[in-house]
């Protein structure tokens, strides 16, 4: 059955008409058939008025962590890194993953306007995979590598994925240079946390200092890691993890010579603001990045560290971060065109198009 849906206002997030107002959607399964003026769409299907709403293409949350689900309100914040590291392993120690907190986290997502996620998991892949397809949400899924003294050798998986790199300090350098090459020699994305923590260019640079201190205690820098004498950007360029395929996530510590390497690199920057203030390793510096081209996009990260995966809630946060002269268009392309494009789902997501998914989202009245 075709149908028509009307709105006052449609957000396209398609350059060549990017606002219309008095807005029709023709829909035929679930496909967009045509977007334009109601004048233009009425008629040819049965119809429905959506009212006097701002509608927007699904968003699409860049980087999540459904496996922590069952977390939700268990690991202290406001101590630093370190600190909620440590509360994180004591509460995984104590919980079990269970596919009923997914479910209810995944849910929660959707009713908040969330069409697609791009999760990083670990041992619960078939889980994860499960529960997104059972609950109609697209899903792209990095499967988080980390660790020393591993062959990189895939397994089948169901879905849209590729391997990932936890972080720099936690897997071994030629494990991460592998991977990468892996996913460039396939087209496929590629994800690793880069920058979060302070003390992490500490680290790279020197070898020594607090956090180096507290990843040898635990046992989570793989043995004999030598210092690069680089910034973590710095060594993720080296070791050729930085192109237009990759999503840098977090990127808090990074300094005007990081920015530049990223700029350069076409690299996508995944800001995750309210897990960087509840964990406390600060702000990533976003006008920096904007001022240099670097394009960004947006993850709520884990309920481990977010009280929600409300990505509303985190464009909030993040247009506090945002350059005065930001528009409503930069903001939303945090969340809709640019994860779709490093994703490579922009057929399908992003944007409302000829061609391209029937999900939409109502816009909030304090984005407006």
């Amino acid at each position: 059955m075709t149908e028509a849906f009307r709105a006052a206002r449609i957000l396209t997030m398609n350059s060549q008409c990017p606002e219309i107002r008095d807005g029709g959607i023709l829909v035929r399964e679930g496909r967009i058939l045509a977007v334009g003026s109601w004048r233009e769409v009425a008629g040819d299907g049965a119809c429905r008025d959506l009212g006097p709403v701002t509608i927007v293409p699904g968003l699409i949350n860049a980087h999540v962590h459904l496996e922590l689900s069952h977390l939700a309100g268990r690991v202290p914040g406001g101590r630093g890194f370190e600190a909620w590291a440590d509360g994180l392993f004591a509460a995984m120690r104590e919980s079990r993953v269970t596919e009923a907190a997914m479910e209810r986290a995944v849910a929660e997502a959707r009713a908040s306007g969330t069409c697609y996620m791009a999760d990083v998991v670990g041992r619960e892949f078939d889980m994860v995979r499960r529960v997104v397809d059972s609950q109609g949400l697209g899903g792209f899924l990095f499967n988080e590598f980390s660790g020393r003294d591993r062959e990189f050798c895939p397994r089948p998986l169901p879905g849209d994925w590729s391997p990932g790199v936890h972080a720099l300090y936690s897997t071994d350098h030629s494990l991460a240079r592998s991977i990468k090459e892996w996913c460039s020699s396939r087209g496929l994305p590629f994800s690793l946390h880069l920058a979060e923590v302070p003390g992490e260019n500490e680290l790279f640079q020197s070898g020594g200092g607090e956090f180096a201190d507290f990843l040898r205690t635990r046992r989570i820098l793989p043995k004999g890691c030598a210092a690069p004498g680089l910034s973590a950007a710095g060594f993720a360029r080296e070791l050729g993890l930085l192109d237009e395929r990759t999503l840098a996530v977090h990127c808090v510590h990074v300094d005007e010579n990081d920015v530049e390497i990223l700029a350069a690199s076409g690299a996508c920057v995944c800001l995750c603001p309210r897990s960087n203030s509840w964990i406390g390793v600060g702000d990533a510096p976003v006008a920096a990045l904007c001022a240099a081209g670097v394009p960004l996009c947006l993850g709520t990260d884990s309920l481990a560290s977010v009280p929600s995966l409300d990505l509303w809630q985190e464009l909030r946060a993040a247009r506090a971060l945002m350059p005065c002269k930001a528009s409503l268009f930069d903001l939303l392309a945090l969340v809709t065109r640019n994860p779709a494009r490093v994703l490579g789902i922009e057929a399908d997501y992003g944007s409302l198009a000829v061609g391209t998914r029937a999900v939409w989202t109502v816009l909030p009245d304090d984005m407006q």
